[in-house]
């Protein structure tokens, strides 16, 4: 869809019971400002479920409208069919648990950011994942996520949020018997394999932030498939998750991984199928790929591109360095009261401070630019404190994964910033780059050192 066949509407759609009590006497005019002032005429409509929302698109929208849908990466999942068939722009507003899909496309987790990020952006036309022919965006489970999805409490989920998945998640693994199945990825021979948990992706991030590889992409035109054997301990499968958070379990030694656009699982008949946090299908089952079929209004920063009114030079790079280093600095703050070695707590507090002084004159310097064109989850520092507080429980050597990973953090920005021409860029925005480069190889330089 291109952007001249929008016809320059957009209806907001919001789950009653989700929507902030300072809305309710006004309307929710900060937010219909937003689309507003980015020049569409604004609706909002008020619905009980997601049943509602794909009543009201069906009924009520015309092909090209645009609709803002308020909810997490479930009610995505049940509106994305009548998106398609409607001929409407989806933007999303991230009012989930986990928002899944909103952080694949760069989307701010503050609901004012991203509407002000997604309308200000372009057209993207996403994949769309099929298992058994029902839809799919981030993606679907076999084995230890689905049978954990029964288990949730819903009152824990309420008030814990991300928690509770990890606790009915840590039950199944336990008390789950693994699956025997047979596995075709593509035109590869079936492997028979017995196993804890499949998943296939189609996004960027699943399961609350967890990410099967670095440069996996909504709209790449591929499944990633990877698979957790039976024989897996939970030393090992403590090993995957950390895998998981960094994009790296290509590279696990526990994990089976492929790539391809179609998947067949056979055996175990009857088991379910979870896909974006809600049992959809059920075993066998043969995952496809629709390939662009779904328009969304993504952030700028999805494209790879910043704001066009920015001027100066290595803009692009400049814009991926600020949102870098605001999420080193996150993550140094949730490390600090998780680590045990004195030496990584002190490099933590330390080079956090520092660079929050550089990331507050960095910001300063370039919102005259509109830059950066996003900005990380604000749910991220606590959910990186569980994360990491969970691996200290678990994992002898955690100090050493969390310096590792502070430390891959580190070479991509310190990559970025020797990639720029920092001599050609306005003073205000080089002075803080210098200062950031400086502070990165010390970081770099105390990483080296570091011995827990």
């Amino acid at each position: 869809m291109k952007s001249t066949e929008l016809t320059g509407k957009v209806c907001i759609l919001l789950t009653r019971h989700k929507m902030p009590d300072e809305w309710r006497d006004n309307g929710a005019q900060p937010l219909r400002s937003i689309f507003e002032e980015a020049g569409y005429t604004a609706e909002l409509e008020l619905c009980d479920d997601p049943v509602a929302m794909n009543t009201f698109i069906t009924s009520s929208c015309a092909p090209g409208d645009v609709v803002a849908i308020g909810g997490g990466d479930g009610t995505i999942n049940a509106v994305l069919d009548t998106v398609i068939k409607a001929g409407v722009v989806m933007v999303p507003l991230p009012l989930g648990t986990a928002n899944d899909f909103a952080r694949s496309l760069y989307v701010p987790d503050d609901i004012l950011q991203a509407a002000r990020a997604a309308i200000n952006g372009q057209i993207a036309m996403l994949d769309i994942g099929r298992v058994n022919g029902q839809s799919f965006v981030n993606a679907a489970s076999i084995g230890v996520p689905a049978d954990a999805r029964k288990r949730i409490d819903p009152n824990l989920k309420r008030w814990t949020g991300a928690i509770s998945y990890a606790v009915a998640n840590w039950q199944s693994w336990h008390e789950m018997k693994p699956l025997e199945l047979s596995v075709t990825c593509g035109s590869n021979p079936p492997q028979n394999l017995k196993l804890r948990q499949l998943t296939v992706t189609n996004g960027q991030y699943f399961g609350g932030g967890l990410r099967p590889r670095e440069n996996k992409r909504l709209d790449d035109g591929k499944l990633h498939m990877f698979a957790i054997q039976a024989n897996v301990d939970t030393l090992s499968g403590m090993d995957i998750a950390a895998e998981l958070l960094f994009g790296s379990i290509d590279d696990s030694n526990y994990a089976i991984s492929q790539e391809c656009d179609e998947i067949l699982i056979e055996g175990a008949d009857g088991e379910p199928v979870l896909a974006d946090g809600e049992i959809i299908s059920k075993l066998p089952a043969r995952f496809t790929l629709e390939a662009k079929t779904l328009p969304v209004f993504a952030p700028n920063a999805f494209h790879g591109e910043t704001d066009r009114s920015a001027s100066f030079q290595d803009q692009e790079i400049v814009n991926d360095i600020a949102l870098d280093a605001l999420g080193l600095s996150l993550r140094l703050s949730a490390i600090y009261p998780m680590a045990t070695d004195s030496g990584l707590k002190a490099i933590c507090h330390d080079t956090a401070n520092r660079l929050r002084d550089i990331n507050r004159r960095l910001e300063l310097a370039l919102r005259p630019y509109n830059l950066p064109t996003s900005s990380p989850d604000p749910d991220l520092h606590s959910l990186e404190q569980l994360r990491d507080r969970a691996m200290s429980w678990m994992l002898a050597d955690a100090d050493q994964r969390l310096a590792r990973g502070l430390k891959n953090q580190a070479s991509l920005i310190e990559n970025a910033l020797g990639s720029c021409a920092i001599d050609k860029i306005p003073v205000d925005i080089s002075t803080p780059l210098m200062d950031m480069k400086s502070l990165i190889r010390d970081l770099q330089a105390g990483l080296n050192d570091f011995q827990p």
